[in-house]
């Protein structure tokens, strides 16, 4: 016997697809379908013995009990282990996970959310990309519950989990002038996302703050995507033009790991040489020889809060939209890349 899809219930019916995933999600009165309606698509349902991705479970509770994570790429370190730590306490709470990565691509991204609302998440847990303003704000719209994790959309009130990136940045560059470094190169990418943002504003206040003078040539940006060979050949061409670099700061843990690898084709030792320091923690920096002092992102704490926040606004406990989260504090963990410079 051929399996009963919403299609099948559509058609029959001589309505829409919308209309059929609508009442199976419990939102008939939020969109206006009406009664009558809404009771021959149930009935049919039963009929013809419908059960789609747990649409069984979806018509008793209105709850599909999955819920989509979103984030920029599932094989980095930080958002990896993000994503490992959000399906643990998922599925203690009888909930399932939906991964996937964007790349930082706004189409991505907006592909993502609506694939996943035709498959009936429950909710979302969302590394927002730049464009991303309007498809979050159709969500807000259409009471489906989300939480921002790691950055913010900005002139937007919804519910976030992020980091204080200014406060982290500001005291890693503040370690390194207190070390005795004073003419600290900054890498970063080209972003106008808020964490990065707020990167660089906390490694030139730390700077202004200190009485020291930073030039232009001393910050490097590279575009977002920029393939390990580029990047690695455009960080190298920068330190042979800033010789007099004592110490540098890598924005993010992957500029952090091909930067290494520059230093050592332009044999530049760390730290004789030039201290290191870089945003967010990775593997590597703590196994290297030397190991490599970070902004470490409290990755479990993160994760936990935001899961738990979500499931607080799905079971109604806490408000959709209401612009309020968490705001949480980097650790500062000093390793052999930023001993006291030797006057």
């Amino acid at each position: 016997m051929k399996k009963v899809s919403m299609k099948d219930i559509a058609k029959e019916l001589n309505t829409s697809i919308t209309t059929v995933s609508f009442v199976i999600n419990g939102k008939s009165e939020a969109m206006g379908i009406s009664p009558a309606t809404e009771k021959k698509v149930r009935d049919l349902i039963k009929k013809r013995e419908f059960n789609p991705n747990s649409a069984a479970r979806m018509l008793r509770t209105g709850k599909s009990k999955t819920i989509g994570l979103i984030v920029e790429d599932i094989g980095n370190f930080f958002f990896g282990n993000i994503a490992k730590i959000i399906e643990i306490e998922a599925n203690k709470n009888g909930y399932n996970v939906f991964f996937s990565s964007t790349e930082n691509n706004d189409e991505t991204a907006k592909k993502l959310i609506n694939k996943m609302r035709n498959s009936s998440v429950d909710g979302y847990i969302i590394t927002a990309t730049q464009g991303l303003k309007e498809e979050v704000m159709k969500l807000g719209k259409e009471n489906i519950p989300f939480v921002l994790i790691d950055r913010l959309i900005p002139d937007l009130e919804t519910n976030y989990v992020i980091l204080d990136n200014y406060q982290g940045s500001y005291n890693l560059t503040n370690h390194l002038i207190e070390r005795g470094y004073s003419n600290i190169g900054f890498i970063s990418i080209y972003s106008e996302m808020s964490m990065m943002s707020e990167r660089e504003k906390g490694f030139l206040s730390a700077i202004n703050d200190s009485g020291k003078e930073l030039e232009d040539k001393n910050i490097l940006k590279i575009e977002f995507g920029s393939n390990e060979e580029k990047t690695i050949s455009l960080i190298s061409e920068f330190l042979r033009k800033n010789q007099n670099l004592d110490a540098l700061f890598f924005a993010t843990n992957y500029l952090g790991v091909m930067g290494i690898e520059a230093l050592q084709k332009c044999k530049i030792r760390i730290p004789q040489d030039m201290a290191i320091v870089s945003f967010d923690d990775n593997d590597l920096f703590r196994l290297l020889t030397p190991s490599i002092t970070v902004a470490s992102q409290p990755i479990k704490e993160m994760a936990t809060k935001s899961i738990e926040m979500l499931l607080r606004i799905i079971k109604k406990e806490q408000r959709l939209n209401e612009n309020k989260g968490q705001i949480i504090k980097p650790e500062i963990i000093v390793r052999d890349s930023t001993p006291p410079k030797i006057q």
